[in-house]
């Protein structure tokens, strides 16, 4: 998750940036490595380039499969 302070937390912790990769490769080798499905989400308020300099990093490691979550809004209907 990316929130709207540039913040990144892996599952409930928070990570720096350079430290995203490693510790997020720990986490999927017991998953899957690198095929493991990711989802990433981010506070709708997040700066687009702290969320492209994360998904970079994300496919420059070798993830492939990640999907970004979103919600909707109260009272916004899905097209």
């Amino acid at each position: 998750s990316v929130n709207d302070k540039g913040q990144i937390f892996l599952q409930n912790s928070e990570v720096a940036m350079d430290d995203l990769i490693p510790k997020l490769q720990a986490v999927a080798e017991a998953r899957g490595g690198t095929e493991a499905r990711l989802y990433v989400r981010g506070d709708k308020r997040v700066n687009y380039g702290t969320m492209m300099k994360v998904m970079g990093r994300l496919s420059a490691a070798g993830f492939h499969r990640v999907a970004l979550v979103t919600e909707y809004e109260q009272g916004a209907k899905a097209r």
